[in-house]
């Protein structure tokens, strides 16, 4: 495992790309192995590429927290150090709760 941080984005917010936007909808916490593991569920809009619209919604992984919302940053926004979840055998248990706790999803991602 590597630290890292996790930049907290407002939930329910579009965050801008260039082909459409992504929103964070809900934070969550895993108790994975006694400690905790932060989870995004998240979802993305493509309004304007060449293929035409679309959308998906998907769990993202930061990682297993050592300090939630320790600071903010330079636009306000929490920041966390979080450990990244590197085992492969870990992030496929780790999916399989995930996907089990959010039945409407069938992606999740890590950092």
């Amino acid at each position: 495992m590597h630290m890292a941080e996790h930049v907290h984005q407002l939930l329910d917010e579009e965050i801008r790309s260039i082909a459409g936007y992504y929103m964070v909808l809900e934070e969550g916490v895993l108790e994975y192995k006694g400690r905790e593991l932060l989870y995004l569920v998240q979802m993305a809009a493509i309004e304007t590429s060449c293929c035409g619209r679309g959308g998906m919604g998907f769990i993202f992984v930061p990682g297993f927290v050592n300090a939630l919302k320790a600071r903010r940053n330079t636009d306000g926004l929490w920041v966390s150090d979080v450990d990244r979840v590197d085992c492969e055998e870990d992030r496929k248990e780790i999916t399989r709760l995930l996907l089990h706790r959010h039945p409407g999803f069938q992606q999740v991602n890590y950092a």
